[in-house]
């Protein structure tokens, strides 16, 4: 979170099932949300299955409808509002 603080853009590299996609972005919103600080977080991934599905597992751990605080946009198809925090 040290590094995410002092740097506008953080990338984070792991293995597979290391929770880099899931949990890492939470982790980040929840301190930023906790400090009363506006963030907005960008999770890239390689295919569009993947993107859709994490972004339901997301909403789903985190007690939100898909689209509200967690979101997604792929190609022309995007499931988010202006509010949307983590996509």
């Amino acid at each position: 979170l040290q590094s995410i603080k002092e740097r506008r853009v953080t990338i984070v590299a792991g293995s597979c099932g290391c929770g880099k996609s899931t949990q890492v972005p939470q982790y980040i919103l929840d301190d930023y949300t906790a400090r009363g600080k506006k963030v907005r977080i960008l999770v890239t991934q390689p295919r569009r299955l993947a993107t859709t599905s994490i972004a339901a597992r997301v909403a789903t751990e985190r007690g939100t409808r898909l689209g509200s605080e967690v979101g997604f946009r792929i190609g022309g198809r995007e499931c988010c509002q202006k509010h949307t925090k983590l996509l």
